[in-house]
């Protein structure tokens, strides 16, 4: 069986700075604190995550958020599109994950490109970290909300 050396994850390791810049700024551009969080928030962030915790597969997420899409409905939740701009809020995810600083970091591993079950891995595992430092993020922009539409709290300590 085929699995990330200590390495491996070193590499992975370094690129967190430039996944958690990217999470925070699709978020901003995206201005999902305009969205309201029943059809925007933390439990959609964390469904995605458990989807990416639960596959090896990098398509099973990208398939997930395209469904989200499609199940929002025009212009709600992951099909938000920001003022200004014409991408939805799911394009934007899958655009980072595919050409955005997810895929650049993935390229700049060494050692995996010639292993496509090793790249695959180390790909899911940038996209974990990706997301799980988009939810942190956005809890930060919950103080941006207006208090009655910052979610139901959960994850809150007195």
């Amino acid at each position: 069986m085929t699995s990330l050396t200590l390495a491996h994850r070193r590499d992975i390791d370094r690129a967190k700075e430039s996944l958690v810049e990217a999470a925070e700024t699709l978020l901003t551009d995206a201005q999902v604190t305009e969205i309201p969080a029943k059809d925007f928030g933390h439990s959609q962030l964390r469904n995605l995550i458990a989807v990416a915790l639960e596959t090896e597969s990098p398509a099973v997420v990208l398939n997930f958020i395209r469904y989200q899409m499609g199940r929002a409905g025009r212009n709600k939740g992951w099909a938000n599109v920001a003022q200004g701009t014409d991408k939805r809020l799911g394009d934007r995810f899958i655009d980072e994950i595919e050409k955005g600083k997810v895929a650049r970091a993935l390229d700049g591993l060494p050692g995996i490109s010639g292993d496509s079950t090793l790249r695959q891995l180390a790909q899911i595992e940038l996209i974990r970290h990706f997301l799980g430092f988009a939810s942190r993020y956005l809890k930060y922009l919950d103080l941006k909300r207006p208090p009655r539409d910052r979610g139901n709290g959960e994850g809150d300590r007195p």
